[in-house]
Order: C-alpha cells, then sequence, then structure tokens
C-alpha cells in the first residue's frame, strides 16, 4: 500500500511537471517521462522478483513443467514492455511508432508461445486414435 502511494505521488508530481512542460520543451518531457517510467520498473524490481519467484514455486508445486512456465513469464515480460513502450511513444505523438512496437510485441507474443500450441497439438493428436 505504502509503495502504490508513493507511486501514485510521484506520478502526480510528475503529471504537473509534464503539463508544465509540454508546450514549451516537448523533448524535456519525454525524456522526463521515461525517466520516470525507468525509476519506477527499478523501483518495482524487488517486487517483480518477488512474484517470479512465487510463480516459480508454485510451478515447481504443482509439478508444471518449467519449460512452460518460463514462457508463461516472458509473455507477460514482453506484454508489460511493450505496452510501456508504445505508449510513451504515443505521449510523445507518435502514434506510428507506437503501432509498430505493439505489432512486435504481439509477434514476439506469438513466437514465444509457439512452443505451446505444438504441445497441446501433440497432446491432442495422442488422443485421437
Amino acid at each position: 500500500m505504502e509503495d502504490a502511494a508513493r507511486i501514485v505521488g510521484a506520478g502526480l508530481v510528475v503529471t504537473i511537471l509534464l503539463a508544465v512542460l509540454r508546450d514549451r520543451y516537448p523533448a524535456l518531457a519525454v525524456q522526463l517521462m521515461i525517466a520516470f517510467v525507468v525509476g519506477v520498473f527499478l523501483f518495482l524490481l524487488p517486487a517483480l522478483d518477488r512474484v517470479v519467484s512465487v510463480f516459480t514455486d508454485l510451478g515447481r508445486r504443482a509439478q508444471v513443467n518449467s519449460a512452460y512456465l518460463d514462457i508463461a513469464l516472458r509473455v507477460m515480460g514482453v506484454a508489460y514492455l511493450t505496452a510501456f513502450g508504445a505508449q510513451i511513444c504515443k505521449d510523445a505523438k507518435e502514434e506510428a511508432l507506437a503501432s509498430v512496437i505493439e505489432l512486435a510485441g504481439k509477434v514476439v507474443i506469438l513466437l514465444l508461445a509457439l512452443p505451446v500450441v505444438m504441445g497441446i497439438l501433440d497432446a491432442l493428436m495422442r488422443l485421437l486414435p
């Protein structure tokens, strides 16, 4: 709760600064926004490490193939990173670049998911006579 309050408070301060800077110094506003996103990411890194540890432990307890858990975590990472990148581009008024980042993220997710899809198809083929 305390961490969320800190992030929200800092976000509100940065939002006010961005509103002031965006008209006069648009490049500086984008740099401030990127710095804020990186700062929040670094702040949350220990919590993200804890989440990965919990997922890994749960997967081990449930005897889930670690390859599938690894793929799921990678997919979530790609989804978050591309969403952050695309949003930064949109805020910088680079809609086309944001669309390319979103498309690239979707393609990478599809590529990461291929082993899971192949595993499901293999299992279905073994069930069919």
